[in-house]
Parts: structure tokens; C-alpha cells; sequence
């Protein structure tokens, strides 16, 4: 599904845009093997205490260092990410230093041409 696939990016990339330090840098890059397509989204940001670590993914969570109340948000952002995520087969996971920044990644199965209909990732690709 293209469309939540875009949501989950647009979600990881305005959290790693929101969270980063000024002039910080946020790096995109994809990966694909024949079984699945890997994207990762990192940031310059904070980071995310390893005391907050565990609650990540869960509604309205605040985490410690967070100034997440003053950039807005609802918290919910990444609750929504996996369950998107793991709604297409995929898993989502983060590795987080405090005070160097945050990858989140998400891996999703692909489809051959072979074994069923073209994946979303595919038509993506065949449009460039």
C-alpha cells in the first residue's frame, strides 16, 4: 500500500526534521534485497534516553528529553508507524544514542513478479 508506506516515511522524516539539532542532517537510504526492502531514517537529533527506550512505540508517550510539547505533536506518530508497518508484514525498530541522534528503520517483505502482483516498492522503482 503506497499510501501508507509514504505515511510511515513522511512520519520518520518530520520527527528526524523536528527532533535534529539546527543545520543538523537527516539521511534517508533504502536497501533491497529479493526478499525485502529495507529504509532507514537517521537524525542528529537528542537521541532517545535508554530509560525511554522501551516505550517508544506506545501511544502518547513522552519520553524524558523530549521537548516534543513545544515542537507539537500528538504522540501517536509511531504507534501508528508500526502498526502500519506490521500491517504489511514488516517490522520497524530504532537504535538510539542520547545526545548523537536516532535511526529508525523498517523492513518490508517484497513480491517477486513471479509470485504474485507488482509490489508498490516495484511500481515505485519503474516509474524512475
Amino acid at each position: 500500500d503506497a499510501n501508507r508506506i509514504i505515511q510511515v516515511l513522511t512520519n520518520l522524516m518530520s520527527n528526524a526534521a523536528k527532533f535534529s539539532k539546527p543545520g543538523g542532517t537527516v539521511e534517508i537510504s533504502v536497501d533491497k534485497t529479493p526478499e525485502n526492502v529495507c529504509v532507514s531514517v537517521r537524525d542528529e537529533g537528542m537521541g532517545i534516553a535508554p530509560e525511554d527506550q522501551h516505550k517508544i512505540f506506545q501511544r502518547f508517550a513522552d519520553m524524558a528529553n523530549s521537548d516534543r510539547a513545544t515542537k507539537g505533536g500528538t504522540g501517536l506518530g509511531l504507534s501508528i508507524c508500526k502498526a502500519i508497518v506490521e500491517g504489511l508484514g514488516g517490522t520497524i525498530d530504532f537504535v538510539s544514542k542520547e545526545g548523537r541522534g536516532t535511526t529508525f528503520t523498517f523492513t518490508l517483505p517484497v513480491k517477486t513478479r513471479h509470485s504474485g502482483p507488482e509490489t508498490d516498492f516495484e511500481r515505485l522503482e519503474n516509474v524512475g
